[in-house]
């Protein structure tokens, strides 16, 4: 039996598992390695859980790869197909078709009805991370849901100069109370072996690896927090230069300007 939301040293515990239907919106096939010993936990509890990639993560023409990688991924998991939804949104565009992404994403919510909702974190660490959560609250709110909202740190550009500014795997301080769900043997070995699936992204999987180590899963868990209702996602996440704009914009050419312009435009929430 998994045990579940024990309170962590540095966090305390938030009951995760009194929804119906759980919905995973994650923008590129790997997102889901920071979170998936808490979708293990739920699947074994026999809980309804869907899980949305916004994109094939093809930005470098391997997008077909990155599905049959998923796919070996999500067997691992045991999430059945029919839970699996690709909607194959161009990586690195979102910002750019944020309205037809809004239009997808609320298109899925209104047809499962997810009563959960996680989320890529809003930690300025990737745009297309960035604009998954503000559809998470964009698509409950056109959907009419009264969904609860989660979000769990994949990275940011938070962190010490030692690291070269990089967090991975924690939110940005000052942010906000960080939750933690402890892990099993079972969901941790799951965990460790999706990561492995995803053998093109090597670069990434490694120090994600090294950023949750199995004593850190089990007696702390896997980083999580529920969405603030009065965010405002045209304001940066936090003060500071962002991961993106540091580190990424000679191929991604997307300034936070760029990102909160796509939200006043395809924003209806308030």
């Amino acid at each position: 039996m998994p045990n579940v939301l024990l309170a962590a040293p540095r966090g305390y515990s938030l009951n995760l598992f009194d929804g119906r239907v759980y919905l995973f919106l994650l923008a590129h096939p790997d997102d889901e390695v920071f979170i998936v010993g808490t979708m293990r936990q739920l699947l074994v509890k026999g809980v309804d859980v869907h899980a949305a990639w916004l994109t094939s993560g093809d930005f470098d023409g391997k997008g077909a790869l990155r599905e049959r990688e998923l796919g070996e991924a999500m067997q691992i998991l045991g999430l059945h197909r029919s839970r699996v939804h690709l909607m194959r949104l161009p990586d690195l565009g979102l910002v750019r078709l944020m309205d037809r992404a809004a239009a997808d994403v609320t298109k899925l919510m209104d047809r499962i009805r997810p009563d959960v909702v996680f989320a890529d974190a809003f930690e300025g660490g990737h745009p297309d991370h960035d604009a998954v959560n503000f559809l998470a609250y964009e698509g409950s709110y056109r959907a009419s849901l009264r969904a609860r909202l989660f979000e769990f740190p994949l990275y940011n550009g938070s962190g010490p100069a030692l690291t070269w500014w990089w967090r991975i795997n924690g939110f940005p301080p000052g942010t906000g109370q960080t939750y933690y769900n402890r892990l099993d043997d079972d969901e941790i070995d799951r965990k460790y072996r999706i990561m492995r699936a995803y053998s093109s992204q090597w670069m990434y999987m490694t120090p994600a690896r090294m950023a949750s180590s199995y004593s850190s899963l089990k007696r702390r868990g896997e980083p999580y927090r529920p969405c603030p209702k009065d965010r405002d996602h045209s304001q940066p996440p936090y003060r500071g230069e962002l991961n993106y704009e540091r580190w990424f914009n000679d191929f991604m050419k997307i300034r936070f300007a760029d990102f909160r312009a796509a939200v006043l435009k395809t924003r209806t929430f308030r």
